[in-house]
């Protein structure tokens, strides 16, 4: 009889687990803001996989090409140069696929999850920092961004980046307001698997430390603090160790001197890359979102007028602090600390950015519903959609017009694959490309063709000669197939031209 009662028991507390859950559910569906984020994820996986239908079989550029190779060299223990500059867990992921099945697509779809998943990070972030309609807002941009759909379909660790660092940033956060430490937790694991992915993620870091330094150094006192830099640096540490192997030295400093300015021209670098990105926000985003953005900075006036706010509790002053610190120090870091610019090394900022924006748009939307509701909402409108179809015809313009760039590496990797020795090798000025589409070896140009001679000299399996137009090679290489009559093995032009763009010789 007593067994039957716990039964009967555990049923009924079941029976009202789900009525709970079932209630939850409900609760969240008939929230119109749920519906509308609900619709902006929709949204942002209809496009995406538009785009991903169009871009599975793209060529891969330099950079996607290291990675990838990386990925064969773990997966088929081929030989391979590593570099410290190229994060490691990408490629393993990548790795993992190959096993699998020698199609790119695993890869390919992986990107895509994570790129989706670039939007909701954003709406919680703006939802916990401000409310659900700025995060709302926010992650609405984020999912029609240009540069964010791009690189969806890019075989690069920039946006897996901007995902992890999105999310790092929202975990971290609820730990600051909330005092949730299994948060700070979430939020060391999350920032160590995406400075595994890029090392730059790691940048946020120097956020977290400003951010509890200004606002509530007391919180250095606590052990779960150091927990979670104990759990960063446990995640690291495997790839930490296998550098050290590899690179015989910190693979972290390693990676840093390869895009780093010259000594002596760091801050003279800083400026030039800081005009070059400040002079590209208006094609980034539009002036019209650029001036929102201007709103809501000028919004956080009270961060100027009223610094002693920062450490009174928790309060708007501190949300605005944290969203300006996501924009400032990745924003900084991509300036010093790189030799040169480019638009996917300032994709962490993006996040606050939007926010930023979104919090002038409402500061506006506001200011108009009091005249009228319906103007408001109108202007509100028009604005999405002027913004939506500016950024949906630079992402498929800059798609479109990368759709098929270096195809001519993959045509003719996939032809020495097809026509020549396992033990053959190629020299050319693309040779993470060849090597990828080929699995044959190659390696680029030497400086001065005595040095070639020489190397042809001492290798024996050198047996092709590629030159292209689209990869500059050393001087010499352009007269040396007509000064020793080599032989055109096979040659490729550009669409509707007689003008050979790649041109494999047989040497």
């Amino acid at each position: 009889m007593k067994g039957i009662l716990q039964n009967y028991k555990m049923e009924e507390e079941k029976r009202e687990d789900i009525e709970i859950n079932t209630s939850k559910l409900t609760s969240w569906f008939t929230n119109k803001n749920n519906l509308m984020f609900l619709g902006v994820l929709i949204f942002a996986i209809a496009i995406r996989l538009y785009y991903f239908k169009m871009t599975y079989n793209q060529p891969l550029w330099w950079d996607e090409a290291e990675y990838m190779n990386m990925a064969k060299a773990w997966a088929f223990s081929r030989p391979y140069e590593f570099l410290a500059v190229r994060p490691v867990l990408f490629s393993f992921f990548a790795s993992l696929f190959f096993r699998i099945t020698s199609s790119e697509f695993p890869t390919r779809f992986l990107m895509l999850i994570l790129s989706i998943f670039s939007v909701v990070g954003v709406y919680y972030l703006g939802k916990e920092v401000y409310d659900q309609r700025t995060g709302l807002l926010a992650s609405f941009f984020m999912s029609i961004f240009y540069l964010n759909l791009f690189f969806s379909y890019r075989l690069l660790v920039d946006l897996p980046s901007l995902t992890f660092f999105t999310f790092g940033a929202y975990f971290f956060y609820r730990y600051f307001k909330n005092n949730e430490v299994k948060m700070l937790y979430y939020g060391a694991i999350v920032i160590g698997i995406g400075t595994l992915f890029r090392i730059n993620t790691a940048v946020y870091l120097f956020v977290a430390a400003i951010f509890t330094l200004l606002t509530n150094a007391k919180l250095l006192k606590k052990k779960e603090v150091w927990i979670s830099a104990l759990i960063f640096f446990l995640i690291l540490s495997p790839y930490l160790i296998w550098g050290y192997l590899q690179f015989h030295g910190f693979v972290i400093t390693q990676a840093g001197k390869y895009n780093a300015p010259v000594p002596g021209t760091v801050i003279s670098t800083a400026l030039s890359n800081t005009t070059i990105y400040l002079s590209s926000f208006p094609t980034y985003m539009t002036w019209t979102l650029l001036l929102f953005t201007l709103l809501g900075l000028f919004l956080m006036y009270n961060l100027v007028l009223a610094p002693d706010l920062l450490s009174k509790g928790h309060n708007k002053l501190k949300g605005d602090f944290y969203i300006l610190l996501l924009l400032l120090i990745p924003f900084l870091a991509a300036v010093f600390l790189i030799a040169h610019t480019e638009d996917r090394y300032i994709l962490n900022v993006f996040p606050a950015i939007f926010i930023i924006g979104s919090l002038g748009i409402f500061k506006g939307y506001d200011l108009i519903k009091k005249k009228s509701k319906i103007l408001a909402i109108i202007l509100l409108c028009v604005l999405l959609i002027f913004i939506t179809y500016s950024q949906y015809q630079s992402a498929d313009g800059l798609i479109k017009q990368k759709l098929t760039s270096y195809g001519d590496f993959k045509d003719a990797g996939s032809w020495l694959k097809q026509n020549s020795l396992q033990t053959d090798r190629a020299v050319v000025s693309g040779s993470p490309m060849v090597t990828f589409y080929s699995d044959r070896d190659s390696f680029g140009f030497p400086n001065t063709e005595e040095e070639f001679n020489n190397l042809l000299k001492t290798d024996k399996n050198i047996k092709y000669f590629i030159l292209a137009a689209i990869q500059p090679s050393p001087d010499w290489t352009y007269a040396y197939p007509q000064r020793h009559n080599l032989t055109v093995a096979k040659s490729y032009s550009t669409l509707n031209s007689n003008q050979a763009s790649l041109i494999i010789y047989k040497l």
